[in-house]
């Protein structure tokens, strides 16, 4: 277990960078979510469902943890990791990264979380719904507002570029 939760601690850490806003303190909640699985290997039960959503929940609990208890710096969701092979493999690309990195950072927090968790770490829709505790229709429809948010916050940042090169 320990090998396959170090495996899932990039996916992890960008969960936690979204939700806190701070690479620091979102190293901090994936360590003590680590530490706290590994000391307690019987709380993850495989017939209740994967690794990963548990972890995950787990991670966002710790993150939570920590928002009420001191409101984190804020570092910007631009510097969410992003699992593609090579994001500036051309110029077009890395601007259309960055775009999209201002549009989530414009769109609310709910909003954003879901989207990471479904884009970013590809979490099923029951994945989802574990890891934020609420019904899969319930994922389905924030889902599907969020990403319209997405879009009209990507839509506004692209009209900005645009006016901007005139």
């Amino acid at each position: 277990m320990q090998q396959q939760l170090i495996q899932l601690s990039p996916g992890a850490h960008a969960l936690a960078i979204q939700i806190l806003g701070n690479r620091e303190d979102a190293a901090d909640a994936v360590q003590d979510s680590l530490a706290k699985a590994l000391a307690n290997p019987g709380a993850w039960d495989a017939k209740r469902g994967a690794l990963k959503p548990w972890f995950l929940k787990v991670v966002r609990n710790r993150c939570l943890d920590l928002i009420r208890r001191r409101r984190p710096s804020g570092e910007p969701v631009e510097k969410l990791h992003d699992r593609r092979p090579d994001p500036e493999a051309a110029a077009s690309a890395a601007e259309e990264h960055r775009a999209v990195r201002r549009a989530l950072a414009a769109i609310e927090d709910d909003q954003r979380e879901i989207i990471v968790l479904r884009d970013y770490l590809d979490l099923s829709y029951l994945e989802i719904a574990a890891v934020l505790d609420i019904a899969k229709g319930t994922v389905m429809s924030r889902l599907h507002r969020a990403r319209l948010a997405l879009r009209r916050a990507l839509k506004e940042e692209l009209e900005t570029d645009v006016n901007e090169d005139d």
